[in-house]
């Protein structure tokens, strides 16, 4: 990653934890402000509506500066080629140099935006001049450029740590196998199937592996490799969902079970359609890890519909009604079991409400950023030498002087 992002992502860390911890009510709104002022990060950011809107805005006003002079120029495909091999260095350049170096901004969207058309319009300028060159040569063309932006989105997930690009590297690589089919006149959808499965299984593999290590890692890379993490496990849900496998497979590719050696019949979809929200739910339970409890309620949630669609078990009320027992029933045996553990607590789920916004305990870095900013404990001082009068007396008499 660069240095920018590198050294400033550790100080919008600590800040952010300041922030939670203020919410909390664990540190008051002075120490927040302080640590705020004292590690300040020096990057420009914004919120997730004007990122938004920054983005959407760059991206037409980019297409409109390429578009003006081709249609002026009424350029064909080999000008078009042209423009776009001259603005992809261009806009890579402005938001390299002038954004993010210049004016150090932080994922505001203009700059992402900026290097996303960059790594596509490369991959046209590579794509489109092949349209006159033949249908094969079109075809491996096609398949050049989305080689060309699966890598482009890989390299700058790992200068930049944008988990945009990480998902849209997994989008490109999900593509991949329908592209090879296409190239290499695969006849059989099963190993289109058979090979997307086995690239998004192995990358959900690495990227848990490198999550293994998250402690190491700088925020951007925890992202993209979380984006990668769900991004593959969805897809893989996807493949394998019994409502995905009739509509996709074989109503819209037109493919039939007995067509192939390897079976994807509706049971299996069904078993798997079952299964995968489960295993992710006590994976995430297992290894405390939020991101896994939240796609296996996703997950499960579209299982019961899936299921619900295909396996009639009464009508809509009953189960309805027998599904808000069951989770109500589950709710009050959890609670039960938290509060019978030691503490009242089992691992890091506690029946307690929590006011402490993360599950895996307080940050180093933001506790030894706050520890100066604690106020000092007042000691009793102790008595020493007090000047004054004397006093004399003696058989009754008493005075002072």
């Amino acid at each position: 990653m660069i240095d920018l992002y590198e050294k400033g992502e550790r100080r919008v860390a600590v800040v952010e934890e300041a922030r939670r911890w203020k919410e909390a009510g664990m540190i008051t709104a002075e120490q927040a402000a302080a640590v705020a002022e004292r590690y300040r990060p020096g990057l420009v950011r914004v919120n997730l509506f004007i990122r938004i809107l920054l983005a959407v805005f760059t991206v037409v006003g980019v297409v409109a500066l390429v578009a003006m002079p081709a249609v002026t120029l009424k350029v064909e495909e080999t000008g078009f080629a042209m423009l776009c091999l001259i603005f992809a260095p261009l806009c890579a350049w402005v938001a390299d140099h002038e954004l993010i170096a210049g004016r150090r901004l932080y994922r505001c969207g203009a700059e992402e935006a900026l290097l996303l058309l960059a790594v596509g319009m490369l991959a046209l300028a590579v794509a489109i001049p092949a349209h006159d060159w033949g249908h094969d040569t079109e075809r491996l063309a096609w398949l050049t450029a989305h080689m060309i932006f699966l890598a482009g989105a890989i390299l700058l997930t790992v200068r930049y740590g944008y988990a945009l690009m990480a998902f849209g590297a997994m989008l490109a690589l999900a593509g991949l196998p329908f592209h090879l089919a296409d190239i290499l006149h695969w006849q059989q959808p099963h190993l289109t199937r058979f090979v997307l499965l086995l690239m998004l299984g192995t990358a959900a593999i690495w990227a848990q592996r490198r999550l293994g290590r998250r402690d190491s890692l700088h925020r951007g890379y925890v992202w993209s490799l979380e984006t990668v993490r769900i991004s593959a496990l969805a897809g893989i849900y996807l493949d394998v969902n019994l409502f995905a496998h009739r509509l996709l497979w074989r109503e819209w590719l037109g493919w039939t079970p007995g067509e192939s050696l390897f079976s994807w019949s509706d049971d299996i979809c069904a078993l798997l359609t079952a299964i995968l929200p489960v295993a992710s739910l006590a994976m995430g339970i297992g290894r405390r890890d939020r991101a896994l409890l939240w796609f296996g309620v996703v997950s499960a949630i579209l299982s019961i519909l899936t299921l619900k669609y295909y396996v009639h078990l009464g009508h809509l009320p009953e189960e309805l009604t027998a599904a808000g027992l069951l989770v109500v029933g589950l709710a009050f045996g959890l609670l039960r079991w938290l509060r019978a553990g030691s503490k009242r607590c089992r691992g890091a789920f506690t029946a307690e409400p929590l006011l402490e916004p993360r599950l895996y305990g307080l940050d180093a870095e933001a506790l030894a950023a706050i520890q100066p900013l604690a106020p000092e404990p007042r000691m009793p001082q102790t008595k020493g030498f007090q000047p004054g009068g004397g006093t004399f007396g003696g058989g009754g008499a008493s005075g002072g002087y």
